[in-house]
């Protein structure tokens, strides 16, 4: 794939965690790895809230069983 060049401002303190995780070289790579895992995961979650969702519709749907408790006495 491609990169596009952007500029964007990042905190100092996070620019500086980079530069040490990648040694100097290839910060820019691992933030861009470290985003893609964030985008991956929300896609993730909103996958799995949907089937879920989905899921659950049924069971909402169905009558519960009576309780024996609240049984008319015959």
């Amino acid at each position: 794939m491609k990169k596009q060049k952007i500029n964007i401002t990042l905190d100092p303190d996070l620019i500086a965690w980079f530069k040490a995780q990648a040694g100097g070289r290839g910060y820019q790579t691992l933030i861009n790895a470290a985003l893609r895992e964030a985008m991956d995961r929300a896609l993730l979650e909103d996958a799995l809230r949907r089937i879920i969702r989905e899921e659950m519709q049924p069971m909402q749907r169905a009558p519960s069983p009576a309780d024996p408790a609240e049984k008319e006495p015959t």
